[in-house]
């Protein structure tokens, strides 16, 4: 977890005279580790700047001044008399003989009153100051005064004329060591010497970047590294971090090469080996996205470089991101060459031919064979390959692996050519013809085993690939098989175990091919690479291909993807089965694409991604129903999680012929007492529920549960799903005595099968301690509506729907117990958590506002509470609007809004009015 800087550190000045010294000043500070606050970073609120200023001089624990000539603006005497009694004020009067003190001497009055001997000042001497054209009406007679006061103290260090004299001043002060590891995730290291040919386009950058930040920090800066693939957009800009890493307090890569991958990769700072923030374990991406924010928030001075945005859709979310972050410096390095004012381009070019030449030579120095050719046959090299860096660099380690001599290479290239040609496709890949040329040369150098696992990896996404996929069983045949692809149906011998696979990858790694990171267990394989296998595989093969690969990724994708314990091998195979299956789609393969997309789909609405969740299950859905209405049994699993989503996002008419649907399929299938059929009953008999059709869904559960009971016996965890549901439903039907010994056999049933730890068990806990306040035990009911609470933020996170839920029904027995205060603060989170999963207008968001807006009503706060109830009715009118259904909570909310607008004595014509208002 990162350490919040303990020591913190304010800097005065007055802005019109000083602030790019106190800009870099603070800039050196916070490379150290320090917290660095001015009086630019508070804004007038509820309380007053000088307020404010108190308030955070008071914690500091250093204070550096920085005097001018100028005085800098004054507060208002009311602002200054309400800080009450200040000795020392009285002393700057007596002195100065004034009756105010600007902003800039109330610091130093603040530092001296608060006196932990902690503060330090310098005068400015015959410099330029950075507005010396500005109003100088500053009262100079005073500052003079005030300076001669202040000096009498004996902090005062020393007069500056230079930055860097002053700068050398600091950092002389006794400040604590506080240092701490800066925070990297660049990809590679820096080639050092061997980058060749960018000096001029670094020192332009570099200062296009300065010139832009105006030595503010907090500056935002973007530019755009462009250029075609492979000149080598991506090392420059890492080359770059690392020749200026000491000015920045952190070199951060996110690859965001779409919208989705922006997002997780945002989110991936948060994790342990770069940020290392508490809320790296969230379940949820935006929990960690919002975290990093927040850190870069808080740490200005960053670096970040957004990598591979060659799409407009990325394009359009980067600069979106551009818009929402202060405090650092963004580069981005991408193919397209257009973008709006706020990001200035820089087209990359190739490497110029002496460079390239430069590059091979020195990039196989001691490690290839030596030739009195080689300075002709490295020109011609750079030449041929056209100064792309990428494909310069990949041939010098080729040459330095094999040994060979320069001309060696050079005569493989040319022979290899031709070939090359019938693959490349320069209006799609985008490539120039001898980057490819130089993949296809040192791909023919692998042996099969490397060739086929380098294809089979070409389907998968950019993202890092987890090396448990090579541990699988079906690993090595569907490899033997991908091998036979290659060798005329004759597979080829891969070593047993895992070493095999080690060998493997070690070759490949060799020659560049892949990155292997040991630490993470991870090997990545650049996207250039990806598309140049895929365009190599001749096309009555490429189906094949790419059905091994399917078959590996569906051989790994295991694990409920609704049951939470799954979700880490689930969230590291997440990118890949989206590529895979999105290729195979495309490719018109639908087995087994539908059970893939069914699976991925209900991962993401798990995980409150209903957006992404409704594509994948609509899409799955697509392809299983094929004729559209066949009996399938494999539609019936669709059918049913496609239901869930709409009941989770409220569509319940949309969802009932689904459900209908799935039972009727799986009762021809295979008989009326299948466990198929007890899952279907369920949930449909959930949706009847919903629907408040109390009576109807009834039998259907009891049905469900005598199948189970007779097929598991009575101590099943499926025994205990029909048990909760039907305990869930009494409950509603207001049978609570019935209700209460199923949901406790339940629960035990499902301690005893998972643990106390288990999101089901939070299921039972709260249906259990619902029927508990009813029934007037609140004493009992909290300690298990607490422990579901605690079970499901363990499990999903803080921010997911599920803890919004089980927050609310604490909230409402906290209510009953006339605990308001603490119910208020338990519902506005559960609001907060529902509006950001669901957006504003969403039926769920309506609820909370209406509970919340209750407990106002019933706390008197009624100007407080009426809006919140009408802004839950509008949410509910809208949908009538929308679905042509009535919610169910719509006319139970309408009635509490009526006694709301009659407790604030409102005449029956108004309350008319405003009941039409919100329902016409």
């Amino acid at each position: 977890m990162s350490r919040k800087p303990s020591f913190r550190t304010f800097i005065s000045a007055v802005s019109g005279e000083l602030a790019s010294y106190r800009e870099e000043v603070a800039r050196v500070l916070r490379r150290t580790g320090l917290e660095v606050c001015d009086e630019k970073h508070f804004r007038q609120g509820a309380a007053t700047l000088l307020e404010q200023l108190r308030d955070y001089i008071r914690d500091c624990d250093a204070v550096i001044l920085l005097i001018g000539n100028r005085c800098g603006a004054f507060p208002g005497v009311e602002h200054a008399a309400a800080l009450g009694s200040i000795p020392e004020f009285d002393e700057f009067q007596k002195a100065t003989g004034s009756a105010e003190a600007s902003y800039t001497q109330w610091e130093f009055i603040l530092a001296r009153h608060f006196g932990k001997d902690n503060y330090t000042f310098f005068t400015a001497d015959k410099f330029e100051p950075d507005n010396p054209s500005a109003d100088s009406s500053d009262l100079h007679e005073l500052q003079q005064k005030y300076r001669e006061w202040i000096e009498k103290t004996g902090k005062h260090r020393d007069s500056f004329t230079t930055v860097a004299k002053l700068i050398e001043d600091v950092l002389v002060l006794p400040f604590p060591d506080l240092h701490q590891p800066k925070p990297i995730s660049l990809p590679y290291p820096s080639l050092g010497a061997l980058f060749k040919g960018r000096d001029e386009f670094l020192t332009d950058l570099r200062a296009s970047l300065s010139d832009d930040v105006q030595n503010q920090a907090t500056a935002i800066v973007g530019k755009a590294v462009h250029g075609l693939g492979g000149v080598g957009k991506t090392r420059l800009a890492v080359e770059y971090a690392w020749q200026y890493a000491d000015d920045y307090t952190a070199l951060l890569f996110v690859t965001a090469d779409s919208p989705a991958n922006l997002r997780r990769n945002l989110a991936a700072l948060a994790g342990p080996l770069i940020l290392n923030l508490p809320e790296e374990s969230a379940q949820e991406e935006d929990v960690k996205v919002a975290a990093a924010f927040r850190w870069l928030h808080d740490h200005p001075g960053w670096f970040l470089i957004l990598d591979n945005v060659d799409t407009e859709q990325a394009a359009l979310a980067v600069e979106e991101l551009l818009a929402r972050l202060a405090g650092g410096q963004f580069l981005i390095t991408s193919r397209l060459a257009r973008w709006s004012g706020a990001v200035e381009p820089f087209e990359l070019d190739v490497l110029s031919p002496n460079a390239a030449m430069q590059l091979v030579l020195d990039r196989t120095d001691n490690r290839r064979r030596k030739r009195d050719t080689d300075l002709a046959d490295a020109t011609e090299i750079s030449r041929e390959l056209g100064g792309l860096a990428l494909a310069l660099e990949q041939a010098g380690a080729y040459i330095a692996h094999r040994r060979i001599s320069l001309a060696d290479y050079l005569a493989a290239w040319r022979t290899h050519s031709p070939t090359v040609q019938d693959w490349h496709d320069p209006r799609t890949m985008k490539y120039p013809r001898s980057i490819a040329v130089t993949w296809q040369t040192t791909l023919d150098q692998l042996g099969p085993a490397e060739l086929a696992l380098l294809r089979l990896f070409a389907w998968f996404a950019p993202d890092p690939i987890p090396l448990f996929i090579l541990e699988q069983d079906e690993a090595e045949a569907i490899w033997r098989d991908a091998i036979a692809l290659l060798a005329d149906n004759v597979p080829a011998a891969i070593p047993p175990g895992t070493g095999g696979a080690a060998d493997t990858l070690a070759m490949l790694a060799d020659f560049n091919l892949i990155r292997w990171d040991p630490s993470a267990e991870t090997v990545s394989v650049h996207r250039v690479l990806k598309e140049i296998l895929r365009n190599q595989i001749p096309a009555q093969q490429r189906s094949a291909w790419l059905t091994c690969s399917l078959h590996w990724i569906n051989a790994v994708s295991t694990g409920d993807p609704s049951d939470v314990r799954t979700w880490p091998r689930w969230d590291a195979l997440r990118p890949h089965v989206a590529a895979v299956v999105a290729h195979a789609d495309q490719a018109g393969i639908a087995k087994p694409v539908a059970r893939l997309m069914n699976d991925l789909g209900m991962l993401l609405l798990q995980k409150a991604n209903y957006a992404d969740a409704e594509r994948l299950l609509r899409r799955s859905l697509a392809i299983a129903d094929q004729p559209p209405g066949s009996d399938n049994p494999d539609v019936a699993p669709i059918l049913n999680n496609f239901g869930s989503l709409l009941q989770k996002t409220n569509r319940l008419a949309e969802a009932e012929p689904l459900l209908r649907r799935a039972l009727a399929i799986d009762e021809q299938a295979y008989g009326p007492d299948h466990p198929n059929v007890a899952r279907d009953l369920n949930n449909f008999a959930w949706l009847l529920k919903e629907s408040n059709r109390l009576a109807q869904a009834e039998p259907l559960l009891r049905r469900a549960l005598a199948i189970d009971e007779q097929l598991y016996g009575p101590n099943h965890p499926d025994v205990a799903i029909d048990l909760s549901n039907l305990g869930a439903l009494l409950k509603e039907m207001k049978r609570l005595s019935e209700a209460e010994p199923l949901l406790r056999r339940a629960l035990a049933i499902d301690e005893h099968s998972y643990g106390s730890d288990h999101p089901q068990i939070a299921r039972d806990l709260g249906r259990l301690a619902t029927v508990l306040q009813k029934t007037n035990r609140l004493a009992d009911a909290e300690p298990l509506k607490r422990r579901a609470l605690a079970i499901v933020e363990k499990s999903y996170g803080p921010d997911h729907p599920k803890v919004a839920h089980r927050l609310g029904t604490l909230a409402s027995l906290l209510q009953e117990s006339d605990r308001l205060a603490e119910a208020e603060r338990l519902k506005r989170r559960a609001l907060e958590i529902n509006e950001q999963a669901f957006g504003p207008v969403h039926p769920e968001v309506a609820i909370d506002l209406a509970s919340l807006a209750s407990l106002l009503h019933v706390s008197n706060r009624l100007a407080e509470a009426e809006p919140l109830m009408r802004r839950a009715m509008e949410i509910y009118r809208d949908f009538v609007q929308k679905t042509g259904h009535t919610h169910l909570r719509m006319p139970l909310t309408l009635e509490k809004y009526k006694l709301l607008l009659r407790s604030l004595k409102l005449s029956e014509e108004e309350i008319t009015e405003r009941l039409q208002q919100v329902v016409r």
